[in-house]
């Protein structure tokens, strides 16, 4: 079975998405990118740079690329993150699939600010079709009173990366993409109008679809990914 890496965007790691589970014939490797999963002493590294460090270096600990390169899914935070793992080491993305990426941003059309509103009033803003049961059940192992902590630290990682603003110069570095890149936009998402699409070179939109569209509408997300990997 083929090695597909997944690398999930804002509100956290919350399991392998309904699109990417209907890919028959690969095994999704979700790699430990720090805070993503809300774990108890979680600090965000100083920089851009440490944050590239540390997921390069949880994609290697991930055993993903023990055969090679691999094919790499990126959403939302991870969509920035996987662009520059295409763009700085080219060796190990044998294709890139982006799903609403950050990093590059529309000046024009900012789009919504996630962390302008309480913690517990974000996730439906990433959702056109309500928050997925994995999303509300993401950290309900860690008790009643740990739950909150994981959802905050799991927010204080996206916040990381894309506040104020999500632009971390990504476009000065697309032409080093090199591989064949696929890119993604939900026609409903509140944070990154599909006109940021154009921006990465041009995007298919899925109408119906917010913020991290690999939830909102899977079975498109899924035949999109299917035809392009």
């Amino acid at each position: 079975m083929a090695t597909l890496v997944y690398l999930p965007g804002m509100g956290g790691n919350a399991g392998v998405s309904p699109a990417l589970a209907q890919l028959d014939g690969f095994d999704v490797v979700i790699p430990a990118v720090p805070g993503f999963a809300g774990e108890a002493g979680f600090e965000a590294p100083a920089d851009y740079l440490g944050w590239l460090v540390a997921t390069w270096d949880a994609l290697d600990a991930s055993g993903a690329l023990d055969d090679g390169p691999v094919p790499i899914v990126g959403a939302s935070v991870g969509g920035m993150l996987a662009a520059e793992l295409a763009a700085l080491r080219p060796e190990v993305v044998s294709k890139l699939a982006l799903l609403a990426p950050f990093g590059i941003a529309d000046a024009a059309n900012i789009g919504f600010d996630y962390y302008s509103v309480r913690g517990p009033d974000r996730l439906p803003h990433l959702f056109a079709k309500g928050v997925p049961e994995a999303f509300e059940q993401q950290f309900a192992d860690r008790g009643e009173e740990e739950a909150p902590v994981a959802r905050y630290l799991s927010d204080i990682a996206t916040a990381a990366l894309t506040w104020p603003i999500g632009d971390r110069g990504t476009a000065h570095r697309l032409h080093r993409i090199r591989c064949p890149k696929i890119v993604l936009m939900g026609g409903q998402d509140e944070l990154l109008p599909p006109s940021v699409g154009d921006l990465w070179g041009g995007a298919t939109v899925i109408d119906g679809a917010g913020h991290l569209i690999e939830w909102d509408c899977p079975d498109e997300v899924a035949a999109a990914l299917r035809a392009f990997l």
